[in-house]
């Protein structure tokens, strides 16, 4: 048996209304300036050395060199924090004050300034009696350099990574707190580029793709060098600015190429060091700004040249609220470089309240697409993600069945202990009774547009019928077996609101209908009218029911589904979740059933182009 899972499960929306919305595109973030994996293509490819590959991306630019001054970098995982503890084994300094190796030194912000005292143990244990106060931004730093030990350099006790350099804790005139990390720049590139690129391209092609690696530390110490961010820090370590993990990363491939490169930038025509944009992948072109867009052939290696993807409409009416229900998007303007015509510019998108004008930036921002090059497409089929059990993990069966506004249902028509693969559209119900990609095993007609689909097994045979339930009359309509012909049961029992949903709630054999609604399972014990037989408070507006039986003994339990968030019970009562996991995301729907193991397993589908 099984949920029927649609998107008429979320809302009775107008037929015209669009569920999903695909997407077919091209390159992997902004497309400015170098392409990595363009760069690694040419190196790989083409044999372009650094200086080559740096000069087609960078066009306007001429090679130039800085000294090792330092760089000060944000480390974004600690802001806003209250409490900041660093440690080293070797001896260290905080504004005058000698700290024992091993020790930890303790800030604590009180108002707008930081109290200090330290703690024997390292990042653990209690606080040192007599903290001063040591003012806004304290200097912290190793009298002696560590070398490559990292046990001597500077651990941060909040995120456990080592680091090179020394440290202020920092309140900004907004009364918010940061760490620091003041590096000179050579060392702050070890931490950067094996983050932003493969140090395994280093090995590719016989060492040629070390200069796609040379090409990237060059343009990370350009960028890093040209950064200006705020009063206290010039960058951060996310990818807001360039990705930097400290000394925990450091790989003898990328240490080489930033030797092999120590010093080198890239500088406009003023003389000022360029602020080298670099992202993932162009798709074919660079977006231009600053830096001349250019045709980028090495880019085809790219997992994200070409990519697809699917959005639920939801979220498109989430971002711009004002259209209410999504209806279209179109594209009004492209840069007309490349396939498509080109990235987007800008983009109308329209809704049952009406429309906006936006960006491509602004679209792909909003719905995380992997670019702002990009077509609206309309997804054309169903993928179907399966596990044999109820946990997390990568899919044990994925394969694609049914079109992309299909209602998706596990069903075992053949009674063989096993569900397979059933959709359902319009009164239309197709099934496959093998966990595989084909044309459907059998087919029937029973049922309508605005009816939702159900399967159990009604009768206690071993196999299971179908069914539909009329929201308008809250009545469901069952048949013992799959064909198509008169009701064997009609049963009045729900309302327009509630969600059907089956299951063996006493274990006797026989599937029996329920409804659900913001939360409350109302379950009966056989297929006739009546009182509930269960009444149940589990789950909240929003969530999707998800019954089944989980723990394999022979009873529907009850669980619920949020974008992706299993929450399931091993009986139909309430209480605290037995099991929990993370399968899925927003935008996918579940699909409970017995895949194969002793008891049901979890699954979701999601139109796809």
């Amino acid at each position: 048996m099984a949920l029927a899972t649609s998107s008429a499960v979320l809302a009775a929306a107008p037929a015209q209304a669009a569920t999903t919305v695909g997407f077919a595109g091209h390159g992997w973030g902004h497309g400015r300036g170098l392409s990595q994996w363009g760069a690694y293509g040419y190196a790989v490819d083409r044999g372009w050395d650094h200086r080559r590959i740096l000069d087609h991306y960078y066009g306007g630019t001429s090679e130039g060199t800085i000294a090792d001054d330092e760089v000060s970098v944000r480390l974004v995982g600690v802001t806003g924090q209250d409490l900041i503890v660093l440690t080293s084994k070797q001896d260290f300094v905080v504004e005058g004050t000698r700290v024992p190796g091993g020790s930890g030194a303790v800030f604590r912000r009180t108002g707008g300034t930081w109290s200090f005292t330290t703690r024997a143990d390292g990042c653990f244990g209690a606080d040192a009696p007599g903290a001063r106060d040591v003012g806004r931004a304290p200097a912290v730093w190793l009298p002696t350099d560590p070398g490559d030990d990292r046990s001597r350099m500077f651990r941060v006790c909040n995120t456990d990574r080592p680091y090179r350099g020394n440290f202020r804790p920092v309140v900004d005139a907004a009364g918010t707190s940061h760490l620091v990390n003041h590096v000179p720049i050579e060392s702050y590139l070890r931490g950067v580029v094996p983050r932003e690129a493969s140090a395994s391209w280093g090995d590719a092609a016989g060492g040629r793709g070390m200069a796609a690696l040379r090409a990237q530390a060059v343009a990370a110490r350009s960028y890093g060098r040209a950064e200006a961010r705020t009063s206290y820090a010039q960058s951060c370590d996310t990818d807001s600015c360039q990705v930097y993990g400290g000394a925990l990363n450091e790989d003898p491939r990328t240490d080489r190429a930033i030797a092999e490169t120590r010093g080198q930038v890239r500088r406009l025509a003023s003389g000022a060091v360029a602020r080298t944009e670099f992202s993932a992948s162009s798709g074919g072109w660079t977006a231009g700004g600053v830096f001349p867009a250019v045709e980028d052939l090495g880019d085809t290696r790219a997992p994200r040249h070409d990519w697809t993807l699917t959005v639920p409409a939801e979220r498109i009416s989430a971002a711009w609220p004002s259209i209410g229900e999504y209806r279209s998007m179109t594209v009004l303007d492209r840069n007309d470089l490349g396939r498509d015509g080109g990235r987007v510019l800008s983009v109308r998108i329209t809704g049952a309240n009406g429309s906006v004008t936006t960006t491509g930036d602004a679209v792909r921002s909003a719905l995380r697409l992997w670019s702002n090059w990009f077509t609206p497409v309309q997804p054309s089929e169903t993928m179907w993600m399966l596990r044999t059990t109820t946990s997390g993990g990568n899919p044990e069966a994925q394969l694609r069945y049914g079109g992309p506004n299909d209602t998706t249902l596990a069903c075992d028509f053949d009674g063989d202990g096993r569900d397979g693969l059933t959709v359902y559209r319009a009164g239309a119900w197709d099934a496959r009774v093998a966990l595989s990609e084909g044309r459907p095993d059998a087919s029937v007609s029973y049922g309508g547009p605005a009816m939702r689909p159900v399967c159990g097994d009604w009768d206690g045979d071993g196999q299971d019928g179908i069914g539909v339930y009329e929201p308008a009359t809250g009545r469901w309509f069952l048949k013992d077996h799959f064909a198509p012909g008169r009701a064997d049961a009609i049963v009045q029992y729900g309302w327009s609101a509630a969600i059907p949903v089956v299951g063996d709630w006493d274990g006797d054999g026989r599937d029996t209908l329920g409804v659900y609604a913001a939360g409350t399972w109302l379950l009966r014990n056989a297929n006739t009218p009546g009182a509930p037989d269960v009444s149940t408070q589990y789950g909240y507006a929003g969530a999707l029911p998800v019954p089944g039986d989980w723990d394999g003994d022979g009873r529907t339990s009850i669980g619920i589904h949020d974008r992706g968030r299993w929450l399931l019970r091993d009986s139909t009562g309430p209480g605290n979740p037995d099991r929990a996991l993370d399968y899925g995301a927003a935008g996918y729907l579940p699909i409970p059933g017995r895949w194969g193991g002793p008891a049901d397993g979890v699954g979701v589908s999601v139109p796809v182009l």
